[in-house]
C-alpha cells in the first residue's frame, strides 16, 4: 500500500512539473509582464527624487524634420516638483543656460535656443510655475515630462507584453495603447497646446481700443480656423502608440523610457502622410 501510495505521488509530482511550464509560459505572455509594470510605477513613486536627460524629434516620411529635435535634461524632486532645461546633442548646456536658476531665452550665432521650466503637480494636475520668459505658451518642454508620460502608462488602456530578445540581465516592457486611448491621449494635448496659445485680450502691443479689438477678432477667427483644421485631421487619421520601458531588475525602477508615436493621415493633395513622433528619456541618480 505505501509503494502504491508513493508511486501516485511520484506521478502527480511529474505531472505537475510537466504542466507547470506550460502554464507559466501562457501566464507570462500577459499577467507577469503589466504586474511589473505595476511595481516599477510603484517604486517610482516611492523614489524621493531622480535626474534625467532625454532627446525628442519629429519624423516626417520617414525623414528627421531638423527644427523639432530637442535635447533635454532634469531633475524630480519631492514626488511632485519638476525642472526641466534643454540640452546640447552632446548633453553639454548651451552658453547661456545655468542649471541653477531660470534659463534666459538666448541664441547667438550657432546657439541651440535655451529653454527652461518648472513644473509642480497640484491637485492631480501638472502646472507650470516658471518658464523661458520670451515663450509664453510654446514651451516645448511642459510636454516632455517624464512622470507625466509615466502617468499616462497606468491610466490609459494598453497590452502589456514583455519585449523578446533583452540583454542578460535586462527587461524590456512594450506598451502599447489601445486605438481608443491613443486617440484620447492625443486629443488632450492638442487641447492643451492650442488653449496655451489662444489669443487673450490684453496681449501683444498697445493699441487703439477699436484696433486691438479688430486684431484680437482677427487672430481668434485664425485661431479657431487653425484648431478646426487639426481636429478635422485628427480625427481622420490613424494613430498608433507604443512605449518601451526598460526596467532596472535590481531595484524595480525605470532605466530608461522610449516613446514612438505614429499617425497616417491623407494630405491636402491626397497622398498619405506619416508623422513619428519620438521621445527617450534615462533616468539616473535615484534617491
Amino acid at each position: 500500500m505505501m509503494k502504491l501510495l508513493r508511486l501516485r505521488t511520484g506521478i502527480l509530482i511529474l505531472l505537475m512539473l510537466c504542466v507547470l511550464p506550460f502554464t507559466g509560459c501562457a501566464v507570462m505572455k500577459d499577467k507577469p509582464a503589466a504586474e511589473d509594470l505595476s511595481l516599477v510605477m510603484a517604486g517610482m513613486d516611492g523614489s524621493d527624487g531622480v535626474s534625467f536627460e532625454g532627446a525628442a524629434a519629429l519624423l516626417v516620411g520617414g525623414k528627421a524634420v531638423p527644427e523639432s529635435s530637442i535635447y533635454y535634461g532634469g531633475k524630480v524632486a519631492d514626488h511632485n516638483k519638476i525642472s526641466l532645461y534643454s540640452l546640447l546633442p552632446d548633453g553639454g548646456h548651451p552658453a547661456s543656460a545655468a542649471e541653477s536658476g531660470p534659463h534666459p531665452l538666448g541664441q547667438g550665432p550657432g546657439e541651440a535656443p535655451v529653454y527652461y521650466t518648472r513644473l509642480v503637480k497640484e491637485d492631480g494636475t501638472w502646472t507650470m510655475k516658471q518658464g523661458s520668459p520670451a515663450l509664453a505658451g510654446s514651451n516645448p518642454l511642459e510636454a516632455l515630462n517624464p512622470l507625466r508620460q509615466l502617468e499616462d502608462l497606468e491610466r490609459l488602456d494598453k497590452k502589456v507584453t514583455e519585449e523578446a530578445g533583452s540583454a542578460r540581465g535586462t527587461r524590456v516592457l512594450r506598451i502599447e495603447l489601445t486605438a481608443e486611448a491613443a486617440r484620447s491621449q492625443l486629443s488632450a494635448e492638442l487641447e492643451r497646446e492650442m488653449q496655451a496659445i489662444r489669443p487673450v485680450a490684453g496681449s501683444g502691443a498697445v493699441t487703439a481700443a477699436g484696433t486691438h479689438a479688430e486684431a484680437l477678432e482677427a487672430k481668434t477667427a485664425l485661431w479657431e480656423q487653425k484648431q478646426s483644421e487639426l481636429q478635422q485631421r485628427l480625427d481622420q487619421a490613424d494613430i498608433r502608440t507604443i512605449y518601451y520601458l526598460k526596467v532596472d531588475p535590481k531595484r524595480n525602477l525605470p532605466a530608461r523610457l522610449t516613446w514612438n508615436r505614429t499617425l497616417t493621415y491623407l494630405g491636402k493633395a491626397g497622398t498619405t502622410t506619416e508623422e513619428t513622433y519620438i521621445t527617450q528619456v534615462d533616468f539616473y541618480g535615484y534617491q
